[in-house]
């Protein structure tokens, strides 16, 4: 049983990621933490997680709503743009875009009192070495944890960023994807803390070498089929084909990639990737289009900053095939649940 706490940004597969994450019998969900990012404002990030939480029938796991906005980040109108991606679509999609990143109902529950960072540095102090932080929207949190309790990285199981890219082109800059890019002083904190850390870039997750990890319209079809009149399944169903399309016909995927949970399964799973050994990972934080590029030190450079801790693995393969079976696998507890939308 794998503990973590889980923070995020809401945006779709955010919303799968808390679903995996509060069914898998192998992970303890000890909360969710929201931060601003690509689904929006504070409050929508943090009523779609209460929301989510709700259809699960886990209404028993913490929510504490984060950072409003980046340490930095970038001007308004740029940290808005992924917030308001869908109006880019509107003429090839129409209506169909009401289900895509829509305003979430008032949840039937508040999120818990206190911030998330001061949740996060309260838990892992009272769990030394037990928790690992899961991060999959922008780090600014876990940044924001770090610098309020420097203790913190040797306090920590471990960290499992979702963020980067290499070998594929980013989908801010050529050169930054987008968690890096929307606070890149907070990644460079999360990055270069002293603590072992898996790094899951957009390679193994949006590039169409990795397309047996992607949710398509026959996985949707295989859910349904052991999950008929299941609410979480429903929602599926209902929800991610517009998904599918998009990440098909406007980033020509063969599917949508499930970058978060990836992430997750990591927890329990680290052997679903293959990684590149420890190294240190940094963060240019300058102004143009190389701001948010994450730099990968692999040889044995000497020039300045390249001399920070080596606790970074970067994911450089996926076993996509398991993975997606474990997801459906995961879906399916809720199929057999006694109450609708209840893990069994």
């Amino acid at each position: 049983m794998q503990r973590i706490i889980l923070d995020v940004d809401s945006a779709g597969d955010d919303i799968l990621a808390v679903l995996f994450a509060a069914a898998h019998p192998d992970i303890k969900l000890e909360g969710v933490t929201t931060v601003t990012g690509a689904a929006g404002p504070i409050k929508q990030v943090t009523d779609v997680v209460l929301n989510t939480l709700s259809l699960a029938g886990r209404d028993d796991i913490p929510v504490h709503a984060g950072a409003w906005r980046p340490i930095v980040g970038h001007a308004k109108a740029a940290m808005e743009a992924p917030v308001h991606f869908e109006k880019r679509l509107t003429a090839r999609f129409g209506d169909r875009l009401t289900v895509f990143n829509p305003p979430a109902p008032e949840p039937t529950r508040q999120a818990n009192p206190g911030h998330a960072v001061d949740f996060i540095i309260d838990t892992v102090r009272a769990n030394p070495g037990e928790i690992t932080l899961v991060t999959t929207g922008p780090t600014t949190n876990a940044a924001l944890a770090i610098l309020q309790e420097p203790a913190l990285p040797s306090l920590l199981k471990n960290i499992l960023v979702l963020g980067g890219n290499f070998t594929t082109p980013g989908n801010m800059t050529p050169l930054s994807e987008y968690n890096i890019w929307a606070d890149p002083e907070a990644s460079r904190i999360v990055l270069n803390a002293d603590v072992d850390k898996i790094l899951v870039p957009l390679d193994i997750c949006e590039d169409n070498r990795v397309a047996d990890s992607m949710l398509t319209r026959d996985d949707l079809a295989d859910m349904a089929s052991v999950g008929a009149h299941n609410a979480v399944v429903d929602m599926i169903g209902k929800v991610f084909p517009i998904y599918i399309d998009i990440w098909r016909e406007f980033f020509g995927l063969v599917g949508f990639p499930m970058d978060d949970v990836i992430t997750v399964a990591l927890a329990f799973a680290p052997d679903l990737v293959t990684t590149t050994a420890p190294l240190f990972a940094d963060v240019v934080i300058e102004k143009g289009v190389a701001r948010g590029q994450v730099v990968a030190y692999r040889g044995h450079q000497i020039l300045p900053g390249g001399d920070g801790p080596r606790t970074t693995r970067i994911a450089t393969g996926l076993d996509g095939r398991r993975f997606l079976s474990i997801f459906k696998a995961t879906m399916a507890r809720y199929a057999r649940a006694e109450g609708l939308g209840t893990a069994a």
